[in-house]
């Protein structure tokens, strides 16, 4: 009796950390959903405070530059009401004068992000048992009766999700029957299940814009001395191993003839390891790509507004002329891009860009091995 009861008490333990179907959730309660829907967020929430902060340096007087006026506007709208910054659109800056301005922005709005996650849960649990006997020729001599029951199991998870910041900027989070998809989703980090929080999205979105702007990111085409749109990639791996142990122990104290219980207990461990990895591709649209070189120039120039914040040497670059229409999106002809470590969405050029520069670094963990 008491040994059931030992053993059972050992079951129900574990048993209360045991899955099936080992998931996210099983942890923290964010499930595979929320997840995904908190990173994007992050996102969209990196891309508007760039947006914001150039916004404000463009409403700003400076020694050499006025504040624009327009960019004040879109800050006292966005101030009375934030959902406003959905109708914000590159075209809000009017005229010639403006022109490398509305390429500034269009820069941040054509640029794409692509996110694999690579989600692997492993769970094992086990059950021992060990009984001592006292036999009735001897007091001094035990019988041992032990007993195992090891239980493993591992679910490997893989998606991929890609949007383009005008995406997340203007429809993402607009209203819809009173919520709005990013309400509750900007959470601090959290360093025992990062993955379930903040992972510093800003940083690389940040990084990206500076590079793009001043550093003459850039990637390399097919075509020799070709100069492709630019990319970046990163890729983040979170560990995080929970264990639990319980061993509970009943002594007994023989009496009369027979077999007597000495002692009976029941060890009990469960180890949950959850690897968790995220690679993020960002990429700019190819049809922005043939504004870089004037926007650029633009703001190495002693012509640029003081607004744009640019501490870089001048580089030279060629014009493009004013009247040139520049596109911020084209829908590949698949919709698909299909890469050698994953699928994606790709709804414009730089998605389908984003998702390669993914694909290319999560490439590099295959190890082509020649056969003998």
């Amino acid at each position: 009796m008491f040994v059931r009861l030992i053993a059972a008490s050992a079951a129900a333990f574990l048993l209360s950390n045991c899955a099936i179907h080992p998931v996210p959730e099983d942890v923290t309660g964010v499930n595979t959903y929320h997840i995904a829907r908190q990173i994007r967020c992050e996102t969209r929430e990196a891309a508007l405070q760039f947006l914001l902060r150039e916004l404000r340096r463009l409403a700003t007087d400076h020694e050499d530059q006025l504040a624009v006026p327009i960019a004040r506007q879109v800050l006292d709208e966005y101030e009375a009401n934030p959902d406003s910054i959905s109708k914000f659109t590159p075209e809000r800056f009017r005229g010639p004068k403006y022109e490398q301005v509305r390429n500034f922005y269009r820069v941040i709005y054509s640029t794409a992000i692509a996110y694999n996650f690579d989600l692997t849960m492993t769970e094992n649990n086990d059950l021992g048992t060990t009984i001592n006997l006292l036999g009735p020729w001897a007091r001094k001599f035990t019988l041992g009766v032990t007993g195992d029951v090891n239980r493993a199991r591992t679910n490997e998870r893989s998606f991929t999700v890609t949007d383009t910041f005008g995406d997340l900027l203007m429809t993402v989070n607009t209203p819809v029957r009173g919520r709005r998809y990013c309400d509750g989703q900007i959470v601090q980090a959290n360093y025992v299940y990062p993955i379930a929080g903040h992972i510093g999205v800003d940083e690389l979105v940040m990084t990206f814009f500076q590079l793009v702007y001043l550093g003459g990111l850039s990637v390399k085409d097919g075509d020799p001395g070709a100069i492709g749109p630019p990319t970046i990639a990163d890729k983040l791996t979170f560990t995080t191993t929970i264990d639990a142990t319980l061993t509970p122990k009943i002594i007994f104290t023989p009496v009369g003839a027979g077999f007597q219980l000495a002692d009976a207990s029941v060890t009990g461990s469960a180890t949950r390891t959850d690897t968790h990895k995220v690679t993020v591709g960002l990429a700019l649209d190819k049809e922005v790509v043939a504004s870089l070189g004037s926007l650029r120039g633009y703001l190495f120039s002693r012509e640029r507004s003081a607004g744009f914040s640019v501490a870089s040497p001048p580089v030279r670059s060629a014009r493009v002329p004013a009247s040139r229409t520049v596109r911020t999106a084209r829908v590949p002809p698949s919709g698909i891009f299909i890469g050698n470590t994953l699928t994606a969405q790709a709804r414009t050029s730089a998605e389908e860009l984003a998702a390669n520069a993914v694909d290319q670094l999560k490439s590099r963990e295959l190890q082509l091995i020649r056969s003998p």
